[in-house]
């Protein structure tokens, strides 16, 4: 008698903590999706004040960009709601094939890709401009998690760890180099160490790798004058004001104007052409000159808000893989907008990363939002068993 009471006990015990779980995911799932939904209804308010000038300059209306970056938003939202409806571990078996057709597209990109400003990082696919190097992000933290699981028990030596480190993260970092595209590269050398930090590998040999990965960084940093010129012009930007400063500055004096209330949406005068690329890597300084620093802080809080649901959902994954694509994903999200926000502020070089949900770019939204819904799914399933 005394063993079936304890029984029916244990299983009340176990189904209430559950049921708790279940509860507790719940609340990180709806974070998730508010602070995405706030971010992306201020990138669209942003990018209709920002992007107005550079509208009618190009196409004669001054809601060009908004509307395609609402057309962005409604695929999205599509985007996001199928990635959330399917079960994470999908990515494990299309892992490879996703990867493959990531490095076709940077491939493409090479041979025939849209050249802009001395970089080729577009493919035209009719009326739409895809940058490969987007689905690139997702598809390294995909194919690396499930490498680095199935290899769990062998990741204390060296072969095993730097075998599906370098065929994933080298491969990509090599093509997308080739673009040239630096600031995407460092990014995703910081994604790696991010799952590379939370897989079974020893903690000492992840420092070793980020070290060296920072070395190669430095290094690429250094071969190449025009990244030369722009890391003059981040260390002293007021010593060449007209040129490599220029973009620096003119972000300074956007968030100079807005003090602490900002000027009001939609009257920024830094996008009348004074602020180049205002509507997409720059776009924190018009809301911070628009919305003043409660806005912009607000923004950074927002993000803050999204980094720490999502290491909750990491935290809380049902499995290693669940662990390490939470993990990765958030690890994107978070380093990209700390990586555009340092280079608005001029605490980091800029690299020309857009700020995500945030800036002008379809492809970057989408891919964002629907990798938002695969960390969505991942809190989900982390309420079971």
């Amino acid at each position: 008698m005394t063993s079936n009471v304890t029984s029916i006990a244990r299983i009340r015990t176990a189904a209430r903590a559950r049921a708790e779980r279940a509860k507790s995911n719940n609340r990180t799932t709806t974070v998730l999706l508010l602070v995405a939904m706030v971010l992306v209804v201020i990138g669209l308010g942003e990018t209709m004040s920002a992007s107005s000038t550079v509208g009618i300059n190009q196409a004669a209306d001054r809601f060009y960009f908004f509307k395609r970056q609402l057309l962005g938003v409604g695929l999205g939202l599509v985007a996001l709601v199928v990635a959330s409806r399917v079960p994470y571990t999908f990515y494990r078996r299309i892992a490879l094939p996703l990867f493959g057709a990531t490095v076709a597209g940077l491939i493409a990109v090479l041979v025939m890709g849209l050249e802009e400003g001395g970089a080729r990082r577009w493919l035209v696919l009719g009326p739409v401009n895809f940058q490969p190097s987007e689905l690139a992000k997702f598809a390294v933290i995909v194919l690396l998690a499930a490498l680095l699981e199935r290899k769990a028990r062998n990741l204390q030596t060296w072969g095993h760890l730097l075998a599906p480190v370098t065929f994933v993260a080298g491969t990509v970092a090599v093509l997308i180099m080739k673009q040239p595209d630096l600031g995407t590269t460092v990014l995703i050398g910081l994604v790696v160490m991010a799952v590379l930090w939370v897989s079974p590998a020893p903690g000492h040999r992840v420092i070793l790798l980020g070290v060296a990965g920072a070395i190669a960084a430095v290094a690429l940093a250094l071969v190449a004058d025009y990244r030369m010129d722009r890391i003059a012009g981040f260390l002293d930007p007021w010593s060449n004001a007209s040129a490599e400063g220029y973009q620096l500055i003119q972000g300074y004096y956007a968030l100079g104007d807005g003090g602490i209330f900002g000027v009001g949406l939609g009257a920024s005068r830094a996008r009348w052409f004074y602020l180049p690329n205002a509507h997409t890597d720059f776009i924190f300084a018009i809301i911070g000159e628009e919305t003043g620093l409660i806005g912009a802080m607000t923004v950074i809080g927002l993000f803050i808000a999204l980094a720490v649901a999502g290491w909750a959902v990491a935290s809380r994954a049902p499995d290693l893989f669940g662990k390490m694509l939470a993990t990765g994903i958030t690890a994107w999200i978070s380093f990209q907008a700390l990586i555009n926000i340092g280079g608005v502020l001029g605490v980091l070089p800029i690299t020309g990363i857009a700020l995500p949900f945030v800036s002008f770019g379809s492809t970057a939204l989408v891919t964002s939002m629907a990798a938002l819904g695969v960390l969505v799914n991942v809190s989900q399933q982390g309420g079971k068993g």
